[in-house]
């Protein structure tokens, strides 16, 4: 008789330090734990940004499987982060829930970009995502993410069991923005009027900086690539901030147009 041996969960930890160096921004301090891991920098000519690739070698979470991302930014550092994948979460065999947590610091000054990829929650996955942000003064910010109904090539639409999303971002302590998304298909029909409807994708773009008021909104608006099953707004905050929010039936064009107006708002601040 074979006894089964239980799966180990893996605990990914991925802590990254910024700082400038002779011009540019290095990451000097990097601890990785698999199936987390981060690339070297990169940068593009004279830009002194860095770039750093995120991998998850496992190629995607299991059932109990957590991630630990922290991130911070010494003054006056500028950083780009770009994940070299989406996000996959499987199905829960053991009923436990995939939790993913990013806790950002950006100190005076800095500036970091986290690149929007997609997180695919496969049929009777059960996923859970926690990110703060805090920010000091003159610090700016610009994040993406987008949210998949499932794999939907294969016809797997709202299948799976439980998906919840909270961001929280702060500026000097105090709470600018909070976003919580949750999803329980057995609960609800996401498709439902005055949901989702008919949309399947959600994006989000986060913008916050103290040029935010200089951005011109309506010109914003009204250059989106909306319609034909692709919707979008974008609405100023108190403190400096915008939201962006998108649907979309087609992951595909929604991502383009969010990459699209991401690097606009990139180009303006």
């Amino acid at each position: 008789m074979v006894s089964k041996v239980a799966r180990r969960h893996h605990n990914g930890k991925l802590d990254m330090v910024f700082e400038p160096r002779r011009g540019y921004t290095r990451m000097p301090h990097v601890f990785q734990q698999p199936p987390l891991k981060a690339s070297r920098e990169l940068y593009e000519g004279k830009d002194p940004t860095a770039t750093v690739f995120v991998m998850e070698s496992s190629g995607g979470m299991v059932a109990g499987d957590r991630n630990d991302i922290t991130i911070r930014l010494l003054p006056e550092s500028k950083a780009r982060i770009i994940q070299q994948s989406a996000l996959k979460v499987y199905r829960s065999h053991t009923g436990e829930t995939c939790v993913q947590s990013i806790d950002v610091e950006l100190e005076e000054d800095s500036r970091l970009e986290w690149m929007p990829e997609v997180i695919i929650p496969f049929a009777d996955s059960k996923f859970q995502m926690e990110t703060k942000i805090h920010l000091k003064k003159g610090a700016t910010l610009l994040w993406g993410e987008i949210i998949a109904p499932g794999r939907e090539m294969r016809g797997e639409v709202f299948d799976f069991t439980s998906l919840k999303s909270m961001m929280k971002i702060y500026v000097e302590e105090e709470l600018l923005a909070f976003d919580s998304l949750r999803f329980v298909p057995d609960d609800i029909h996401l498709n439902g009027l005055g949901l989702l409807e008919e949309a399947l994708y959600v994006g989000s773009i986060w913008l916050v900086s103290e040029k935010a008021e200089e951005i011109d909104l309506r010109a914003i608006h009204e250059a989106m690539n909306v319609g034909d099953g692709l919707r979008a707004g974008v609405t100023r905050l108190a403190g400096n901030a915008v939201h962006c929010r998108f649907l979309g039936v087609n992951q595909w064009r929604l991502q383009q147009e969010m990459k699209r107006v991401f690097s606009e708002l990139s180009a303006l601040i």
